[in-house]
């Protein structure tokens, strides 16, 4: 089940990513402290050169002397003793000074930040990997297409309430303006990032859509790069707008939707067929995050015929037009962060800073308002694990320490819940959530308490009478665990109505047939869809490795708030076996834009729960990946489609796994990130060995010899192995 520790040698050679990741709290504190000086030295620069710059201008420019000599008092024999009379004085003077500075200082400010920035940029220019590769020849070859992943896109407003036309067509989210307004009128904010909770679509008079071109996702706000830095290095080997595109979307939408309301899908094809046609060279796809999900569903969707929903381009289409497609931090088996995202509205850093900002942090954006939010969010139902237990409850990437505590007392930084829990590891699968309010029941005084003798949850009859959530809507077992595939499914039958448009049975998904309008709820889903035919096409899953990222939860229930509250009122449940769209769109659940409060769910992460041992801190089991994805999700299925005869690659398709190791280092150029080694999820599109590799490949510049070979610094190997020999069976399970 787990990964044992026969040995400490074999332990630290399996583990040592994931150890070497999640035990480094201080090591992130060291980090942050090294990133300081970079930002004091740029802070420093700039003071000093305006000193000297207004010193120059006063003392030894004979132009500015003389105009400042012009710079004379206005007459005050008119002015009376008066308050107004001394505002007016006021006004005149300042009238005066700013015109002067205006005029004579700040061009000269301008002119000395703009050279100071201009060498940065020259040495910058230099050690940019783009230019060095022109500098050898590399010249642009395959148009690019840039699939962006979530949140990192703007989002502008077309059509709001009142409390935001004053905003129209700026954006709501990705911009500096983003903040003022989320604090001048949180719950108008709220209103408009929320999606429709019945249709996953826009709610009635708000209209958001992203911006478009490289705009939209080059940086988030401000400086805040995303994708600058690799559109700079495409274009010093001669990219521009007329041969690579940036195809941002509304990351919020649930993928079926991107293209019922947006034509998103349309739109892609019609723009990787426009760059086939007017250079004659097929297209490389390039995605990070959840823009690896959605090419992947784009790559189901091109295929499928139009009847069942998809792009009707045929067998031979990505065959055609496609010659790559670069998978950057790509969330092809999901992110586990989004299940206490949707189940409770809490992240690990929310989770982690509680007991010192709870307070401040529920005022202006608590767990509530923000859970009530998400679920409007059809992507974040895309997002959560696929696979099932097959995948995610062998626990192959989880570490089980051999100093495990088998006497009930604490050791080794256990925390007493996680004690309690350690007895069952040996016979249970591994849990995506733990319940950890004690060894008897759970709120033993609650209308419906639990025990080891009582009728399953899932059994015990609800009078049409009880209102509020109960521990039979929580549906806790004796164990006080649910596996993956229980805490997916619980999710899915209580999230809001556009979780209808996906299915979370991989299983189901590989037996439908192709001609099914059901298949579509699969197109997400590797484990349960095939890659196309396309035995040309190359794949490249790169990503990072070596930090701490959220892979299982420990919750508590809040027995105080367990009676009379209730998740999202739903008289109508679209489920994946009941719903059609229609009954969808009629149902009555609860519409969040009104003004009544949102519903809190009675359980949080319990941020007590605790043991170094195996890698849990705050409330939260973490393993290797990127500090965002886990390990399991990033490499599993590139490993799984780089096998031969595997029935998910039936064409053969190249792929080729590349893991950059993260490494932090401070940058003068570039403070506050993670530098040009960075593994972590949204650095790494600056990872100059990434960089590299994305440039090599676009440009075709001996890819065979740099590229086109797997770089593997992590366990996946092991991992992977572990999966597939496990009686679960891995993903072989769903072809069976």
């Amino acid at each position: 089940m787990k990964r044992k520790k026969t040995s400490k040698t074999a332990a630290l050679t399996a583990s040592a990513n994931a150890r070497a990741a999640v035990g480094s709290n201080g090591k992130h504190q060291e980090e942050e402290q090294m990133q300081q000086p970079g930002r004091r030295v740029r802070t420093l620069l700039a003071v000093l050169f305006t000193f000297f710059a207004i010193r120059t201008l006063f003392k030894t420019s004979s132009t500015s002397v003389s105009i400042a000599s012009n710079f004379t008092p206005p007459e005050l024999t008119n002015l009376s003793i008066l308050p107004e009379g001394i505002n007016n004085l006021t006004s005149l003077v300042r009238t005066e000074f700013d015109d002067f500075y205006a005029a004579n200082v700040q061009p000269l400010l301008d002119l000395g930040m703009s050279t100071f920035n201009g060498t940065l940029h020259a040495i910058d220019e230099k050690s940019r990997v783009g230019y060095q590769l022109r500098e050898q020849t590399a010249r642009a070859k395959h148009p690019v297409v840039m699939i962006p992943g979530f949140v990192t896109s703007g989002l502008e407003l077309w059509e709001g309430l009142g409390c935001a036309k004053k905003h129209f067509r700026q954006r709501l989210w990705g911009s500096a303006s983003m903040a003022r307004t989320f604090f001048a009128d949180r719950e108008c904010w709220r209103k408009h990032l929320a999606l429709h909770p019945q249709t996953g679509m826009d709610p009635e008079n708000i209209r958001l859509r992203s911006a478009q071109g490289f705009e939209a996702a080059d940086n988030f706000i401000a400086s805040y790069w995303v994708w600058s830095k690799l559109i700079e290095n495409l274009a010093d080997v001669g990219y521009d707008g007329s041969t690579m595109s940036m195809m941002s979307y509304d990351w919020r939408l649930g993928y079926e939707h991107l293209e019922k309301r947006d034509g998103y899908f349309t739109k892609l094809k019609h723009t990787i067929e426009a760059h086939h046609a007017t250079t004659g060279e097929k297209v490389v796809m390039i995605s990070h995050s959840m823009g690896g999900t959605v090419s992947y569903y784009f790559l189901q969707w091109v295929v499928a015929d139009v009847k069942v929903g998809g792009g009707g381009g045929g067998k031979n289409w990505i065959e055609k037009h496609v010659h790559s497609f670069v998978n950057i931090a790509g969330t092809l088996l999901g992110v586990p962060k989004a299940i206490p995202a949707l189940l409770s509205g809490e992240l690990k850093d929310t989770a982690a800073m509680f007991p010192q900002l709870g307070e401040l942090l529920e005022q202006y954006f608590g767990r509530r308002w923000r859970k009530n939010l998400w679920v409007t969010w059809g992507s974040l139902f895309g997002m959560l694990p696929k696979g099932g237990d097959a995948i995610w409850g062998t626990g192959a990437d989880l570490i089980d320490d051999e100093d495990s505590n088998e006497n009930g007392t604490e050791m080794n930084g256990k925390s007493e819940s996680v004690v309690q829990q350690e007895s069952l590891t040996k016979t249970l699968l591994a849990p995506a959530i733990v319940w950890n309010n004690g060894t008897d029941a759970i709120c033993p005084s609650s209308s419906s308490p639990l025990s080891e003798n009582t009728t399953p949850a899932s059994e015990v009859p609800i009078s049409e009478e009880e209102e509020g959530f109960t521990l039979s809507d929580l549906e806790i077992p004796p164990s006080r665990r649910w596996s993956m595939k229980e805490t997916i499914e619980y999710l899915f039958r209580n999230g809001a109505s556009s979780s209808y448009i996906y299915s979370p049975d991989s299983k189901k998904g590989w037996k439908t047939r192709a001609s099914s309008k059901d298949k579509r709820k699969h197109w997400s889903d590797p484990i349960a869809t095939p890659l196309p035919h396309a035995p040309s096409l190359k794949i490249y899953c790169i990503y990072g490795t070596g930090l701490p990222t959220e892979r299982s939860y420990y919750y508590k229930v809040s027995c105080d708030k367990l009676e009379g509250t209730s998740n999202i009122d739903q008289n109508t449940t679209c489920s994946d076996d009941t719903q059609n769209e229609t009954q969808c769109t009629n149902s009555t659940v609860q519409d969040l834009t009104t003004e009544e409060e949102p519903h809190e769910a009675p359980f949080v992460i319990d941020n007590a729960a605790k043991d170094v041992s195996e890698n849990i801190h705050s409330g939260v089991r973490f393993t290797d990946g990127d500090a965002t994805v886990p390990l399991v999700s990033l490499g599993y299925m590139c490993q799984k489609w780089s096998q031969r005869k595997n029935p998910h690659n039936p064409s053969n398709i190249k792929v080729y796994t590349r893991e950059k190791k993260h490494e932090a280092q401070t940058s003068l150029s570039d403070p506050g990130r993670g530098g040009p080694s960075s593994g972590e999820h949204v650095d790494i599109l600056g990872n100059l060995g990434v960089v590299e590799d994305v440039v090599r490949i676009a440009t075709a510049f001996e890819v065979e010899e740099k590229v086109d070979e797997d770089i593997i610094v992590s366990d996946l190997k092991e991992i992977v192995q572990k999966i597939d020999g496990h009686e679960l069976g891995g993903s072989n399970s769903v072809v069976r």
